[in-house]
């Protein structure tokens, strides 16, 4: 059931010592004029960043504005100064086959000397008032026990693993002995995989993806249907999310059956950030719904696609899913469950039949796009 969580906001304003009437001026949308404030706090709170933070505002922030018009970063000021942030993403939602609109809460931020004050419930409390749908994807130590009080658990997205390389678990650079123990490894790594040999059909043919067009957009409408949720995937958003990000640099495979695109796979190796096992990631994928499909152009494609992660160094590859159709690919692939390893979603709908929906009616299709972590 959902809570009317808004009757504890002036409880949360009080222990920063701000009047309920002075919060809601307090805790609005970004503006330019804000970016130096903004990047002040993020250098407090993150001082270890190992990308380039104000070309990643302007790319996921201030150069995508929200429907209606605003910036999707909001600051909380407080004597002058921003002391607390959230960024947001707004998305669609395809809820049994009806278009519903949602935003996902990411990185929010308490300037560390106000940490303990209540002012990241209070930032929460507050969005409450504004979005009727909001989504959050994994937390931390820190943050698990107040996100599980705010929102409602819904689903867990679960890990599939498979070993490339011996590279991550053995260091080779010790000395001779160590480099061929690395070198029969990888050997026999090599004679393990060969049995995972997944060959396309001659109908089907695959190719990497420079951008994406509207067959990903006709693929997502067709994957659309009752008892599932998705966020939608057009061809604007997924070139915003990946091919535009400055942060990471992402590669996109297409399996066209017939010359209809039936399957995406999405990938990162990411050896900007410290990447010691060099993990690999299956990132995002989607895939027509027809029964066959998966068989048929997923499993390839995630083979073509682990090809090239292998030939830029990958050791580790992984992915994450709750619901995604993943599993005949993943298997055929020689990935192994990892169930033990999981990211939780959560969800809050201002409206108890939409909440109901949402958090009991199952149906999610969460991949690892659905973190913001790169």
């Amino acid at each position: 059931m959902v809570q009317p969580f808004e009757r504890l906001i002036p409880y949360a304003a009080q222990t920063l010592g701000l009047s309920p009437a002075t919060v809601d001026e307090a805790f609005r949308p970004a503006t330019p004029s804000d970016l130096a404030g903004i990047i002040a706090l993020r250098r407090a709170v993150l001082p270890e960043m190992w990308w380039k933070d104000e070309a990643v505002l302007q790319w996921r922030y201030f150069g995508r504005p929200s429907p209606d018009g605003s910036t999707p970063y909001w600051v909380f000021r407080k004597d002058g100064a921003i002391v607390g942030a959230c960024g947001l993403e707004p998305v669609t939602l395809s809820v049994d086959h009806t278009e519903v609109a949602a935003v996902r809460t990411l990185d929010i931020m308490v300037r560390p000397d106000l940490e303990g004050r209540g002012l990241g419930p209070l930032m929460n409390l507050l969005l409450f008032k504004h979005f009727p749908i909001l989504l959050v994807t994994g937390s931390n130590d820190a943050s698990h026990k107040l996100i599980s009080r705010l929102f409602q658990h819904a689903a867990d997205l679960v890990f599939w693993k498979t070993l490339i390389g011996s590279h991550h678990i053995i260091d080779a650079s010790t000395g001779p002995v160590s480099r061929l123990i690395t070198s029969a490894a990888d050997a026999l790594l090599s004679i393990a995989r060969s049995r995972h040999n997944v060959s396309p059909q001659p109908e089907v043919s695959l190719r990497e993806l420079s951008r994406f067009d509207e067959d990903v957009t006709s693929l997502m409408i067709r994957c659309e249907r009752a008892g599932r949720v998705h966020v939608r995937r057009t061809a604007e958003y997924l070139n915003w999310r990946f091919f535009d990000n400055p942060r990471c640099r992402y590669r996109a495979y297409g399996a066209f059956d017939r010359g209809q695109l039936n399957a995406y796979v999405v990938t990162r190796l990411n050896l900007v950030r410290p990447n010691p096992r060099r993990e690999g990631e299956i990132v995002d994928w989607l895939v027509d719904p027809e029964p066959e499909a998966a068989q048929r152009s997923l499993a390839p494609l995630l083979a073509f696609a682990l090809g090239d992660l292998k030939k830029t160094g990958a050791g580790l590859i992984t992915c994450a899913e709750h619901g995604a159709d993943v599993t005949h690919a993943a298997e055929a692939n020689g990935f192994v469950l990892r169930d033990a390893q999981r990211i939780p979603f959560f969800v809050r709908a201002s409206s108890p039949g939409m909440h109901a929906r949402l958090t009991k009616g199952g149906g999610w299709f969460l991949t690892r796009a659905d973190l913001d972590v790169e």
